[in-house]
């Protein structure tokens, strides 16, 4: 019976492996052009979801450390466990960090581009690390409140989310410092374009892949806790995966919307994750 069920999920993925394989060659030939005909710096609707469209992923990550950490700090047994709930502690922390700095970087690339001052120095910092402090204390106090009979059962869900959040992380970045593509916004003439099958080593610039692709197609580690749902809200399951499905597009589309991207970038952002 499992047998069958592991080859009907791999006839299922068949086709949609075939039409992104179909789309990645379109995006070969095609790329740049693509970019000509819809990208928009100044896009409100692409701005916007440059700076939100990473939190919901990363956010999730940091409250699945937090679940680690307090299961692993209630067990209290022995050296591992604590230095184990330590490094989640760090990981929760640092995530949160992580987002709320891109986004207050992100909130003043925009404002600079429409010519507005914005919170800059000092303040940005204490707000940074205020909003983090915030986010990390209700995960903390959020995780508290679950019994530990609960957290035992949702810590593999948990620590696979963590790792997903991690690999996707490590693997995107070594891909942009390896590829060193100029994202399209940054082009200073056409010549600058490189197709993304050509690697250009570092450059000190970072359009493939996409990150931001890449990291809300995390937001699909949340199907791990599809397990625990009732019966009466597995009903709904098709309906949280067009949801997620939806948010990813809507996320990829922006990033090419704001020349952020090229179609290739975010498709390859999008693979990396879910690979």
């Amino acid at each position: 019976m499992m047998f069958f069920m592991k080859k009907n999920k791999t006839l299922c993925f068949l086709p949609v492996a075939a039409i992104w394989l179909a789309a990645l060659i379109y995006a070969g030939f095609f790329d740049l052009d693509i970019s000509l005909s819809v990208a928009d710096n100044m896009s409100p609707f692409g701005r916007f979801l440059e700076i939100v469209g990473e939190i919901p992923a990363i956010l999730f990550a940091s409250f699945n450390c937090s679940l680690i950490a307090v299961c692993l700090l209630r067990r209290g047994t022995g050296r591992r466990c604590a230095i184990l709930a330590a490094l989640s502690i760090i990981g929760m922390v640092g995530t949160a960090y992580y987002t709320t700095n891109a986004t207050f970087g992100y909130i003043k690339g925009w404002r600079n581009d429409l010519g507005l001052s914005f919170i800059t120095g000092g303040m940005k910092l204490f707000l940074v690390l205020l909003i983090t402090a915030v986010i990390s204390a209700l995960f903390l106090h959020l995780s508290f409140r679950i019994s530990q009979e609960r957290l035992e059962e949702f810590l593999p869900a948990a620590s696979h989310c963590v790792l997903a959040a991690i690999v996707t992380l490590a693997v995107i970045w070594c891909f942009k410092l390896l590829w060193g593509r100029v994202r399209f916004r940054q082009l200073e003439d056409l010549s600058q374009f490189t197709p993304f099958y050509i690697p250009n080593g570092f450059t000190g610039y970072f359009s493939f892949p996409s990150g931001h692709t890449a990291n809300a197609t995390v937001i699909l580690t949340v199907t791990y806790y599809f397990r625990f749902m009732s019966d009466r809200m597995k009903k709904l399951k098709p309906l949280f995966y067009a949801l997620l499905g939806i948010w990813i597009v809507v996320v990829a589309f922006s990033r090419v919307l704001v020349g952020a991207h090229y179609f290739s970038d975010v498709l390859c952002g999008l693979a990396i994750t879910a690979v």
